[in-house]
């Protein structure tokens, strides 16, 4: 049966099998929501189904944006007839952080689709996706998981995990994986709640930055969606929360590690 190997989103799910099976599926969908929640596994899934068989099936976005050159090669393989199977799919993550050029040629191919392609965008933002992409999807929200369904799939996964990373997951079992894999994002927020309480904060900015000049970006983003997930359960997140979206966005673009976590300190704590 379709999506058995999904825990959670029981509501989307049914929706989407409804489609399947009345042969109503779009041929250009958005799944949205939060990071680690199954968007892509649900992807995956979907379009090996649609299409009859996974050499069909070609993904774009994972590790990075999609480039305008890999859309126009995607694009490309979509048009030419699949010589196996029911069709061919495209899965394509991190729609939002696509360029202009890309999106704008992605747009050709969403407007007038071969009748046997799909073509699914994933994206944790789905205000971030270019207005002229979204309004060609058939858009599926999809919320967090439950704290017992991170704990099932953990255990079912065979992840050893410290209980910690259950709440700083915020129902995502990729982020929980993560964390789980990178330890030292957790000792990195222990590290952060003891220089929140200590007497001499300013001074010690400097030391507590310098631990991220080995992480990569993406280990930092960890460490802020997580630091935000902490903070949301006291009331000091409305504090914090634009300068976290502020250091994101540094952190993609062009900031160093060790350079934003010091910035992102010292505008906090100087304004306390």
């Amino acid at each position: 049966m379709l999506f058995n190997s999904v825990v959670g989103h029981s509501k989307q799910l049914g929706i989407i099998r409804s489609l399947v099976e009345s042969k109503l599926y779009p041929a250009t969908s958005l799944l949205c929501g939060p990071e680690g929640v199954g968007k892509r596994l649900i992807g995956r899934e979907l379009l090996n189904y649609l299409t009859g068989s996974k050499l069909s099936v070609r993904e774009l976005g994972v590790e990075k944006p999609p480039t305008i050159e890999e859309i126009r090669e995607l694009s490309e393989w979509l048009f030419t007839k699949p010589t196996e199977g029911k069709g061919k799919g495209a899965l394509i993550d991190n729609a939002e952080l696509m360029r202009g050029e890309a999106a704008n040629a992605l747009l050709k191919t969403l407007e007038e689709p071969p009748n046997y392609a799909y073509i699914i965008l994933i994206s944790r933002n789905e205000q971030g996706v270019f207005p002229t992409i979204r309004s060609r999807c058939r858009v599926f929200r999809f919320g967090r998981l439950t704290d017992a369904n991170v704990e099932f799939i953990l255990k079912k996964l065979g992840v050893n995990y410290d209980k910690r990373v259950i709440k700083v997951s915020r129902g995502s079992p990729g982020t929980a994986i993560r964390l789980s894999e990178k330890t030292e994002i957790l000792e990195l927020l222990s590290g952060f709640v003891n220089l929140m309480k200590s007497r001499n904060k300013l001074k010690e900015i400097t030391a507590f930055s310098s631990k991220f000049s080995n992480l990569s970006r993406d280990d930092t983003l960890l460490f802020l969606d997580s630091l935000e997930a902490l903070l949301s359960q006291k009331e000091t997140i409305l504090k914090w929360a634009d300068k976290l979206e502020s250091a994101r966005n540094f952190l993609r673009f062009y900031g160093k590690p060790q350079s934003v976590i010091e910035w992102l300190l010292i505008e906090k704590l100087t304004s306390l």
